[in-house]
This record gives C-alpha cells, structure tokens and sequence, in this order.
C-alpha cells in the first residue's frame, strides 16, 4: 500500500513511525498528517537521506 505517490519517493507501508526521516531531512520536507509521513514533493530535493536512514525500507524511490 502507497500512502503517497508521485514521481520520486514514496511512503510504503511499512512505516513503523519511529521519525528518524523527519529529522534527517535537511530541506524539512517530510512531516506527518494524522500519523502518516507525508512528502512535499515542492520542498523534497531527492537527496535520499531518508531512504538511507529508514529502518524499515518504509521509503522508496520510483523513476
């Protein structure tokens, strides 16, 4: 199951909220809306920190 999706990443699934992706985004693109991470793809620079980070490979990248 995608919560979000648009050319770029997208939140899985498997997001276990343990926000290490919130934090680690420089640009403060990921937040969360009634406990789901949701992405501003217009503040998002696809430095892929949050993919690297996620523990549970809840985020992934599609081209």
């Amino acid at each position: 199951m995608v919560y979000m999706e648009k050319d770029g990443y997208v939140v899985v699934h498997g997001c276990r909220k343990c926000n290490k992706c919130d934090t680690i985004c420089p640009e403060g693109a990921l937040c969360r809306v009634d406990g789901v991470v949701r992405i501003d793809y217009d503040t998002c620079t696809r430095c892929g920190r949050c993919i690297e980070i996620c523990p549970n490979k809840a985020l992934i990248y599609l081209e």
